[in-house]
């Protein structure tokens, strides 16, 4: 069998790929946080693009935003 670059799937593979596309998509990392981290359902665009939370990343909230030294235990 030659190598035309077309790739040969299976009936059931494709028609799973499909099925997995309608349900699952991939989500920009830009509008990730607002997707599984905000408690919100629904934003105005005046508050999405306004939103502290989103434009820092919620910086310190989910991770600490840096570890720093601690100052000595006496």
């Amino acid at each position: 069998m030659a190598d035309d670059g077309r790739k040969i799937t299976h009936p059931i593979s494709k028609a799973w790929n499909w099925l997995r596309d309608q349900i699952v998509q991939p989500v920009p990392e830009s509008s990730a946080l607002c997707e599984f981290d905000c408690r919100k359902q629904q934003c105005t665009m005046g508050e999405w693009e306004n939103c502290d939370r989103r434009l820092t990343q919620a910086a310190g909230e989910l991770m600490p935003a840096s570890k720093k030294a601690a100052p000595p235990q006496p």
